[in-house]
């Protein structure tokens, strides 16, 4: 059987190609996010979930940094590497906590949701934001950091909560043990 390898994990040709329509999934879901620039929502990480717990954190990265770079095009977005760099660190959060565990408790996934609320939407990309808008004002600063810290609390339980039972499900487990 044919596999892919260069310095990551293996794949089998039908890894290779779920891990192609996860990709496309991704960037098809990315293309629903709402709000603005500095307060988007969005559903991305059920996928990034599911590929940190199937294909693991090197894969994971290496994806994140393919479909934000994708995305950015897609969306007519001028690009931004910060924003790579937190898909990157994102995947290798998820990747490090979710890959070859058989089901993920329900602690596991509220700390694991949480390093990734504050590491990287709050810090990294409030950062980005800043380095973005050019903004230099401390009280700006601080009021757009509150309403992304606001905003991360009311979505805390709600990834939470998804990730669990997407995860978590028996069939979609069993659709990736015949892969």
């Amino acid at each position: 059987m044919k596999t892919l390898e260069y310095g990551l994990p293996r794949l089998r040709t039908k890894q290779l190609a779920m891990l192609g329509i996860l990709i496309a999934l991704q960037l098809v879901i990315s293309r629903f996010s709402l709000g603005t620039a500095t307060l988007k929502v969005g559903f991305t990480f059920l996928i990034v979930g599911m590929i940190a717990k199937w294909y693991g954190p090197a894969w994971g990265m290496l994806v994140a940094i393919f479909t934000d770079v994708i995305s950015s095009l897609l969306n007519g977005y001028g690009y931004f590497w910060g924003f790579t760099l937190s898909a990157v660190l994102a995947a290798a959060i998820y990747g490090f906590s979710f890959y070859k565990q058989q089901t993920l408790s329900w602690l596991r996934i509220i700390i694991t949701v949480s390093i990734v609320l504050v590491v990287v939407n709050v810090l990294c990309n409030t950062l980005w934001v800043v380095i973005i808008g050019n903004i230099h004002n401390n009280e700006t600063i601080m009021s757009l950091l509150w309403v992304r810290v606001i905003k991360q609390l009311v979505f805390l339980p709600i990834q939470s909560i998804l990730l669990y039972f997407l995860l978590n499900n028996q069939t979609i487990e069993q659709l990736h043990q015949k892969i």
